[in-house]
């Protein structure tokens, strides 16, 4: 199939895990709370905001969670040319704007950190959206939809790449071609019960479904 669009995901899907784990990490420390492991960052942190997440695993900081989130973030934005993404990603971006094919990025950080992420490595792309872009972010349909209008384009005629739950679940309330990707969060199991209509190892596969 040849579609009008293609949505990515972020994190798991472009970029690996590692940026999001050394930063909150360095910025439990530079609050003086208790470090969170990688596993706990890896399966209660991703898909959810700072602000979110953060205070469920570690209550002490609802004091000050702006005060943290603002500390990561800023952490995070400044090293963002340490993050490189997942080495096939720029071929991949390439092949669908050689396909005339509208690209959009939606991810539930913060606008500023994608733009940040995708800037570093010349990863261009029609439309951006962050958790900060919308009223409510996926798993809700409201990205996409968004990312839909200002493309011009019906959900129906887009694909969107995802490696969460949330990702399968936004894609289909939004009625977009939902693919899980096995490079970040998800499972064949937890990505298939979200809604996935296929599920591929990593973006390589990208090519043979966009012929």
């Amino acid at each position: 199939m040849k579609p009008k669009g293609v949505f990515f995901d972020v994190d798991g899907t472009i970029l690996p895990f590692d940026g999001i784990i050394y930063h909150l990490q360095k910025t439990c420390r530079y609050f003086g709370v208790r470090v969170l492991t990688k596993r706990e960052i890896i399966k209660y942190a991703i898909g959810y905001t700072c602000t979110e997440s953060i205070p469920k695993l570690i209550p002490e900081t609802k004091k000050f969670i702006k005060a943290f989130a603002k500390y990561y973030r800023t952490s995070y934005t400044k090293d963002v040319k340490s993050m490189k993404p997942f080495p096939f990603v720029k071929n991949v971006f390439k092949y669908v704007k050689k396909r005339k094919i509208k690209i959009g990025v939606i991810t539930t950080k913060t606008y500023k950190q994608a733009i940040a992420n995708l800037d570093a490595y010349k990863l261009r792309s029609n439309v951006v959206l962050g958790s900060d872009n919308v009223r409510k972010r996926k798993p809700a349909p409201d990205p996409i939809l968004k990312a839909c209008k200002i493309l011009k384009v019906k959900p129906e005629e887009c694909i969107f790449f995802g490696d969460h739950p949330f990702d399968m679940q936004s894609a289909k309330s939004a009625n977009c071609l939902a693919v899980g990707v096995l490079s970040g969060w998800g499972n064949k199991s937890n990505l298939k019960k979200a809604g996935a209509d296929l599920i591929i190892k990593d973006l390589r596969a990208l090519k043979k479904l966009i012929k």
